[in-house]
């Protein structure tokens, strides 16, 4: 089989194999969203028991709030973000981790939310995936910082800019609007009063992002280095033995093969394993599937299984 026909080469699904469930789960909030047309169309109410209120919550709300949304823009906003970033969540670490980390933000940005209301006037209520797409959005971008993305504002606008500004400016502006915005209209302060008021749970944002960030941490925990295809064995200073990686070693053609105890790719973290594997893919860009030494070949056999 060439490397062509390998899945983690295909831009397309293959046939027969099933739909993500970044895809399931975007599905099933516009079926909710379809439920709350009708709802409202109707003068009904079969949907109210999903929202979270601030007076009076029920257990089950702290996570179906979040398949509500308020109209159109709200889960759009929601859906093409919980488009990119899922995706990436889910094909790196798994479905596990991707329902995990969706519905701990949804958790945390709505227990955030309840925390900063207390003690207030009104009796608040939240709806929406937002704290949840926030969490999914931190775990997929942090470690692709310094990589560049062209976003369009309102929809014509490109603008260029790194992952890292993006994330700091969407916790920047979160932050802000919480403390301008949000929390004083939710309250009585004769000394501090909303600037314009907000219908927009930015604390459930701040939430999220925050339970992404430790996610994230978790998840990359592990300081292993992984190892560059063009760097060379360099020896050990202890009992002056080479150390090497055999499963990560790239032997030139010919050369006598290194079998000393390996790093097998289990022990990178899938972060770790997947920038492995897109140097290597990088090579075959720019010199072809030849250009690969036998080392190389079997650590993209490797990497490719541990990334299944």
């Amino acid at each position: 089989m060439g490397i062509g026909d390998r899945a983690y080469m295909r831009s397309t699904r293959p046939p027969g194999e099933p739909l993500s469930m970044t895809l399931w789960t975007l599905a099933v909030l516009f079926v909710f969203f379809v439920l709350s047309l009708i709802q409202d169309a109707a003068h009904a109410h079969f949907l109210d028991g999903l929202t979270l209120r601030e007076k009076s919550p029920q257990l089950w709300q702290w996570l179906t709030h979040g398949l509500l949304h308020g109209d159109f823009w709200h889960i759009l906003g929601n859906g093409l973000v919980l488009w990119w970033t899922g995706r990436i969540v889910e094909q790196t670490y798994g479905t596990r981790v991707f329902f995990t980390v969706l519905a701990g933000g949804t958790l945390a940005g709505a227990v955030a939310w309840f925390l900063t209301g207390l003690g207030g006037a009104a009796d608040s209520s939240i709806i929406g995936l937002s704290a949840g797409v926030y969490a999914l959005m931190l775990v997929a971008l942090l470690d692709k910082l310094d990589q560049q993305i062209t976003l369009l504002l309102f929809f014509f606008l490109p603008v260029t800019l790194k992952i890292r500004w993006l994330l700091l400016l969407t916790a920047v502006g979160s932050t802000l609007a919480w403390i301008f915005a949000e929390l004083p209209s939710r309250h009585t302060w004769a000394s501090w009063s909303a600037v314009g008021g907000s219908s927009i749970a930015h604390s459930a944002h701040l939430g999220g992002l925050l339970f992404g960030w430790l996610a994230f941490r978790k998840l990359n925990q592990t300081t292993l280095h992984v190892q560059d295809p063009t760097e060379a064995l360099r020896p050990s200073t202890e009992n002056d033995e080479v150390r090497v990686i055999a499963r990560g070693a790239y032997e030139a053609e010919g050369e006598s093969t290194l079998r000393n105890e390996a790093k097998a790719p289990a022990a990178l973290t899938p972060t770790q394993a997947r920038a492995e594997l897109d140097r290597l893919l990088d090579k075959i860009s720019a010199g072809g599937f030849g250009s690969l030494t036998a080392g190389e070949k079997r650590r993209i056999e490797e990497l490719s299984a541990r990334l299944r």
